[in-house]
């Protein structure tokens, strides 16, 4: 199971903390998707990368931190998927001592064997994390809220 656990090694975190595009584009399928929360699905190579070099300049004025905690990695064949929690803290490089803008996210990739038998990310979908404390400040259960659907209004 090693072998599928490159997404999961310091490459993509290092790529992350230092906003290295062509190093995150180089992790992905030609025909990869991303979904990220409340926007359109960014579909195939290019279109993510246009995305990832438009905020570019804005990143390059941040400390970015970044982690990953993988809490299942499957290997299926030639795909695999692992699903964890990502979590990073940014500031602005001139702030100095401030507090870093803290953000938690849930995530599940699908990776893809290549024919070098390396993994790339093929498909990832991933949503924000309320903090851990949110749902009791908010008097709800600590798991997971099921609402029901909403009716159509005639």
């Amino acid at each position: 199971m090693t072998g599928v656990q490159t997404c999961a090694l310091p490459i993509y975190v290092a790529a992350n903390k230092a906003y290295d595009v062509e190093a995150l584009v180089a992790l992905w399928t030609d025909d990869v998707v991303n979904m990220p929360p409340a926007s359109a699905p960014v579909v195939g190579k290019k279109a993510n990368r246009e995305l990832l070099e438009a905020a570019a300049p804005q990143a390059k004025l941040l400390d970015i931190d970044y982690t990953q905690q993988w809490q299942e990695i499957q290997i299926l064949g030639d795909y695999a998927y692992e699903w964890g929690i990502l979590r990073s803290a940014v500031k602005p490089k001139t702030a100095g001592e401030g507090e870093p803008l803290k953000a938690e996210f849930r995530v599940m990739r699908i990776l893809k064997r290549q024919t070098d038998n390396s993994w790339k990310v093929y498909r990832s979908i991933w949503n924000s994390a309320p903090p851990p404390d949110l749902p009791k400040a908010l008097g709800l259960p600590s798991g997971p809220v099921i609402l029901p659907p909403q009716t159509k209004r005639p």
